[in-house]
């Protein structure tokens, strides 16, 4: 009996997904603008770049929306389709390598295969262990900065792609000081800082553009 009603709810689950699914689907294809090949042209094809490079041989579909000034990004996976969301803030940065990395970050967790059903299922009972599934999932945040940054010749646009995700103003894009920004850790108080960190699913800003910094110091490398 056990096993005949952990099939029947099994079932349910399966259907009350894929209908929340083709729910947000059609949110975004009804309310969201899709960038195409005759939508947005040369967004797309730096889309399909980034994806390419990253080895997709399936491009995600990205859309833009209406943020109201919010700058971010988003991806996820809904049934077997892959998608980038971007905001309209995070798409009028002035320099076009800044909208390269936050592109390449979003497609990174597409490829690195952290939107995979059949690997977050595997990865559920983690989710049971204190702190545990919150500490993987900033360690993949890191992941996706490293791949964005290794996208861009400069990687200075990386960092600052964070510190304006930060700022949340575009006036201010071309002052911005990486350096001055991570120097703002010191000031984080010990722990209270150590208990909203083990707390959240991604890294404080200050120390993603700290860890590109150490990762790609200039005129070297990345480090292995």
């Amino acid at each position: 009996m056990f096993l005949i009603f952990a099939v029947i709810y099994g079932v349910i689950a399966w259907v009350l997904l894929k209908f929340l699914a083709a729910l947000f689907r059609a949110h975004m294809f009804g309310n969201m603008v899709a960038l195409t090949d005759e939508q947005f042209p040369e967004l797309y094809t730096v889309f399909v770049e980034v994806s390419q490079k990253l080895g997709l041989s399936e491009i995600p579909q990205a859309f833009i929306y209406n943020s109201h000034g919010v700058m971010n990004a988003l991806a996820l996976r809904l049934s077997r389709g892959r998608y980038v969301l971007l905001t309209s803030a995070i798409v009028e940065a002035e320099e076009d390598a800044q909208l390269r990395f936050v592109m390449g970050h979003e497609i990174a967790h597409h490829v690195l295969g952290h939107l995979n059903s059949l690997k977050e299922f595997v990865r559920m009972p983690a989710s049971f262990v204190p702190f545990l599934y919150p500490a993987y999932s900033r360690a993949r945040e890191y992941s996706c900065d490293a791949v964005g940054a290794s996208l861009v010749d400069n990687k200075r646009d990386a960092q600052t792609a964070l510190q304006m995700i930060a700022c949340g103003a575009k006036r201010l894009n071309h002052s911005m000081n990486p350096a001055a920004f991570v120097a703002q850790e010191r000031h984080v108080p010990g722990f209270a800082g150590f208990c909203r960190e083990i707390l959240m699913t991604h890294p404080r800003m200050t120390r993603r553009v700290n860890r590109l910094i150490s990762l790609f110091p200039e005129g070297k490398e990345p480090r292995a």
